[in-house]
This record gives C-alpha cells, structure tokens and sequence, in this order.
C-alpha cells in the first residue's frame, strides 16, 4: 500500500510514500527502545542544548517548511511559518523553562520527593491540520523528559512527516530519538499494543480518539487525547465590540478555519444580534480566498476534497433543519478544495446538527437572553475544548468562566495554544495536557522517593 499526498490548491499529486513493512516497523520500535535508554541517561544539559538547535533550524528553514505545509494541507503561507517558528518559540522555551517544570519536587512537611523520569518510547497518532506544531508540541517536552517518540502522521502530510525526522537528525538528535512511522490506522493496535510502548498520544477527532484509548487503556497504558472541540464565542453586550467581531472573524476562520478551538458557535446577547450579525457578515464576505502563496489570502482550500463535501453535507442539513444562510453556503468553482466563508443563523440548537464539529468555514450564529442562558447553551455539547468569553465586565467575565465546561476559557481574546501554558478539554474533547508545566509531567513516571530516618 502507498500514500498520496495532493496539492488541495490545484488536485495535483505531489508525493507517493509506501508503507512501511512489519519488519520495518519491528526494527523502527527496537531502535526507539534502545535510544530512549541511552538518551534518557544523558545530561539535562545535552537534551536543552538540542532544542536550541531545533529551534535554530526551525527558525532558518522556516520559509521552506512553510511552503512544504502550505503544499500538502493548504493554509495560507504566512500562516504556514508562523506555525514554523511557533514550533520554534516551543523548543527555545522548553529548552530554559523546561528543567524547573520537571525538578524534582519536595513534599512540604515530609521527608519525600516527587521525581519526574522518562518512561519509555511515546506512540503518537497525528493530524493534518496543523502537521508541525501538532508533532512538536508533544514531541519537544517528551524529548525534554528523556523519552523517545514514534508518529504516525496523517497519511496526506506525509512530506511534513519526514521533513521533521530529518530535521531532529540534522539538530543533532540520535536516530530514534523521533521515528516516523508509515502505516495505515489499521495497524495501529498492533504498534500501542507493543509492551515497549510506553503511552500513547493522540489528536484527532473523538470517534479515533475514543478507540485508541480504549485499546491502550486494556492494556494500561497510559494515553493522552487532545480531540475535536465546538467551541462557544459568547459576547455580552458591554463587550468591546468592534474587538469582538474582529476576532470572532479570525477564530473562526484561521488556519483555514480547520482549528479544533476555532470558535464555531457564536452567542450574541440579544440586545446587539441584529448589529453583531450585520458586522460579522460583513467581515467574512470581505475576507480574501485564493491561492495560499499568495500574501493578501486570508483563507485557502479545505485540505482534502472529502472535507469539502462533508463540509456542504452539514450546511445542507443545517438548512432542512432551519437554518438561514447568511453569506457563502457553497463550494467553489475551479480547481481545488475551495469553500465559500459561511455564515448561518437560526439554526435551532437543539437540532443534531448543530451538535456536530464544523470543519470547515462556516460559522453558527446563537443568540441568548442573559447570563444563564449563554453558560447553559455553550455547556450544552459533546465537546469541551476552549470557550471565549467578552464583556467590559470583569466579575461577570470570570463568573462565566468558571462555569464553562472548557478544558480552556479565554477573555477578550480568541482561544489559542502557548507553550507556556496546558492545553487540553474534557468531555468528548479528551483529557491529559500538553505544553506548560503539566505538559511537560504529562508523559513522565512522578516517582515518590521517601528517605527514612
């Protein structure tokens, strides 16, 4: 079996890669398992010393990563490297920060301690979406801690795939230490079943995120799943509003609005509907949709034709089910996977569709009457990712987000990653955390070391 990869831009092929063969995969598993003893036995020096490395290449390759990325899932380039150099400001933080988050940790009034050691070789399942920071995010602290990974990318990133083992080669790292792992879904319970896997890690949508975990999870191993979101975009109406609507514009469509914590759900108080509604449509009917490359696009293609049309299924079923287009609604004519910027209100929200991830660009539009009515419409979901919270109130603002189901909440601001901080949801959205401190302990034995007298 071989993988193609496609310019979802033009439709033309750009990359054929072949499966990798059981031996392949047996030699790939032994090697992680070898390197991770002699990589987890090296100074913590030598192991901050090769992020910086990393980060130097991430940062002096960026344009040529960017337009590798911009090849295979076709978000704009300027946002291509900024993903290329977010991935960067990763490995340079984990490289200062990263030894305090895994000291060893004193237990107030005990002779204790808590010591965070390396457990093994990480398998980790990945998307599309975002095909380098996804990786790096997990993979930087992971390597931090001692531990070696194994990924099995989406099989349309497959460039992207074997653009980073080479650039953890060419940063000094020893071979094994990230392995690239060409297989098909259907051979992944073999590689989690495998004792030397220690843990897995898995982003992607719920459905994959689900069996993974319970096939780890027979087998005590430990799992980590950043899943899909829905996430609400609630504005009060002491909000600053012209803020607001600007970044409900880039929430929902960046990355080719293809983002798990893209605002998907927007609640406007019914005081300022009519106005949000009116300047929100028209900011999405101005944004520009074109060739990725090109630096005045704001929005690209969908990265594979079978997204598009689940993208236009939804729409439709949103419209049987009662909603109104407000802009878009429709693919594009011409080459590649191009769908309109999409607006749609009253949809009611009780209906199943609205209970379903739209990735894709188009943007559902709520209205609430007060306060608890938001907190108890965006908590009605499957999902629980992020949450975006605007009001010119501060109490209020931080009484809403306490009672979010978010793995996330974010005020007068769009919801986003940061290196510095744990990111992850619960509910249907996963659980564990990655980046920040938690993230760094997230994949780490927390062993109990107790001198007695």
């Amino acid at each position: 079996m071989s993988f193609q990869s496609y310019n979802p831009t033009t439709g033309a092929l750009i990359g054929t890669y072949e499966e990798q063969s059981d031996a392949e995969v047996e030699r790939i598993i032994q090697q992680s398992h070898d390197t991770w003893k002699s990589w987890s036995a090296k100074p913590m020096s030598e192991r901050t010393d090769f992020l910086v490395r990393l980060a130097d290449l991430l940062e002096q390759r960026a344009d040529e990563y960017a337009a590798l990325i911009v090849s295979e899932m076709g978000k704009p380039f300027g946002e291509a490297k900024g993903e290329v150099n977010k991935s960067a400001f990763g490995a340079r933080h984990f490289a200062s920060d990263g030894p305090a988050y895994i000291a060893d940790e004193a237990i107030p009034g005990t002779p204790g301690r808590i010591v965070y050691q390396s457990i093994g070789p990480i398998f980790g399942v990945m998307p599309w979406n975002l095909p380098f920071w996804q990786v790096l995010r997990f993979f930087i602290p992971a390597a931090l801690v001692g531990n070696t990974v194994i990924v099995k990318h989406a099989e349309s990133v497959q460039g992207c795939a074997a653009a980073i083992e080479k650039l953890v080669l060419d940063a000094g790292g020893p071979v094994g230490l990230y392995s690239n792992l060409v297989i098909d879904r259907s051979r992944a319970p073999k590689v989690i079943a495998d004792p030397r896997i220690a843990a897995v890690t898995v982003t992607g949508s719920t459905a994959a995120g689900q069996t993974v975990a319970q096939q780890a999870g027979s087998l005590g191993k430990k799992v980590v799943l950043e899943l899909g979101g829905s996430d609400p975009f609630i504005v009060f109406a002491d909000a600053d509003f012209d803020k607001a609507v600007q970044m409900a514009v880039v929430s929902r469509y960046s990355n080719n609005a293809q983002s798990c914590i893209a605002a998907k759900r927007l609640f406007v108080e019914e005081s300022i509907a009519d106005r949000f509604t009116k300047a929100f449509v028209e900011a999405v009917s101005k944004i520009p949709v074109g060739d990725p490359m090109d630096a005045a696009t704001k929005l690209g293609p969908l990265a594979r034709s079978d997204i598009r049309d689940n993208v236009q299924r939804q729409v439709d079923d949103a419209v049987k089910a009662g909603a109104k287009v407000l802009v878009g609604g429709k693919k594009m004519e011409g080459p590649g996977n191009f769908y309109e910027a999409t607006v749609i209100s009253g949809l009611p929200h009780a209906a199943p569709i609205a209970r379903e991830e739209f990735f894709g660009p188009v943007a559902m539009l709520f209205t609430f009457k007060d306060e608890a009515e938001a907190i108890a419409l965006a908590n009605d979901t499957d999902y629980g990712l992020g949450a975006t919270v605007w009001s010119g109130n501060a109490e209020k603002a931080d009484r809403v987000a306490a009672k979010l189901e978010a793995g996330a909440v974010f005020i007068n601001d769009f919801v986003r990653s940061d290196p510095r901080a744990p990111f992850g949801g619960v509910k249907g959205s996963g659980f564990g955390r990655e980046l920040g401190g938690l993230g760094a302990r997230e994949l780490t034995n927390a062993k109990l070391v107790w001198r007695g007298a």
